[in-house]
């Protein structure tokens, strides 16, 4: 845990620092997520969501007039919520896993689609991996803590727009998250997916 601390927090000041460069960019962003668990490459099971919140750091690095290097630090959460009846109640459980997420992404950019450089489409699509730092079983009433912690390799793609609000770049994302990794504990083949929207600012 203390290794992964370490790397997280080099790559933190990594950011900042970087950021001074110029047309390099850092920024704050935070939002929403929708997560389950699925069998592996089944895209259609989208049962037993979870909602929860999300909030990291970015860095835009540009490398063309129309591409840049994201790499990003997150905090998320990520689970699936199973509900059982008998007679008439009804008993829910959560299992729920805590990540940082580090994504690497490659972003397309295109600013003539309104014909005016302020605004900002793009396109985002890259690998992550994502350390557990603390999981949960969830029944009603109460919370126990799980010792099955471990890292999530997987992808994310997503949809973006940059707009200028008070003097300030403001970004919204609409982003697809696919674990490859096989979640422990579980009674079948599971990884993990999550649909976030998230608010950004340029800082």
């Amino acid at each position: 845990m203390k290794t992964k601390n370490s790397i997280l927090l080099a790559l933190f000041l990594t950011l900042i620092s970087t950021a001074s460069i110029a047309q390099i960019n850092i920024g704050l962003r935070q939002g929403v997520v929708a997560s389950t668990f699925s069998d592996k490459g089944d895209l259609c099971d989208n049962q037993n969501v979870t909602f929860s919140y999300t909030a990291g750091t970015f860095l835009t690095v540009p490398v063309s007039k129309s591409l840049a290097i994201q790499p990003e630090i997150n905090y998320i959460r990520k689970g699936r919520n199973n509900e059982t009846s008998e007679l008439a109640t009804t008993n829910k459980t959560d299992f729920l896993l805590h990540y940082l997420q580090v994504p690497v992404l490659l972003q397309y950019r295109d600013d003539q689609m309104l014909n005016n450089p302020k605004y900002i489409f793009y396109i985002n699509a890259g690998p992550y991996a994502a350390f557990a730092f603390n999981n949960q079983i969830r029944p009603s009433n109460s919370v126990q803590a799980t010792d099955s912690k471990n890292t999530d390799w997987g992808a994310t793609i997503g949809i973006g727009f940059q707009t200028p609000i008070c003097n300030k770049d403001i970004r919204f994302d609409l982003r697809y998250d696919m674990g490859l990794s096989k979640i422990a504990n579980q009674p079948s083949d599971y990884r993990t997916k999550g649909l976030s929207l998230t608010i950004g600012i340029i800082l």
